[in-house]
């Protein structure tokens, strides 16, 4: 068996296994194949589904930050002192690292 047949055969067990397209590229690496040969391997399947990074979920975090941020907002502008004040800063904060982590996330997709 040759390489290429190697690696398409550990890409495909992987992709059937739930793994997502950086996983199998690190796991390959790892048993010292090169990147490639696994590249070459990995455009081949582009369009199986458990082969995709997914970055819907980032997606879905930067909007939830989003809303931490407006709503602590709106909480520290109603209330100027006392519980609610409090939380609403620490919504802020939140949502502000929050936000933040998930940009550094998708940029680096």
């Amino acid at each position: 068996m040759s390489n290429s047949e190697s690696i398409r055969s550990e890409i495909e067990k992987q992709i059937s296994a739930g793994f997502t397209r950086d996983e199998i590229k690190k796991n390959l690496l790892a048993q010292q194949f090169e990147a490639v040969e696994i590249d070459a391997c990995m455009k081949q399947y582009k369009n199986v589904p458990g082969a995709k990074s997914s970055t819907g979920a980032s997606v879905v975090s930067l909007l939830v930050s989003i809303y931490f941020i407006i709503n602590g907002s709106m909480k520290v502008s109603s209330n100027p002192s006392g519980l609610l004040h409090t939380w609403g800063i620490i919504m802020i904060c939140v949502g502000l690292a929050g936000g933040v982590w998930k940009m550094i996330d998708l940029v680096r997709r």
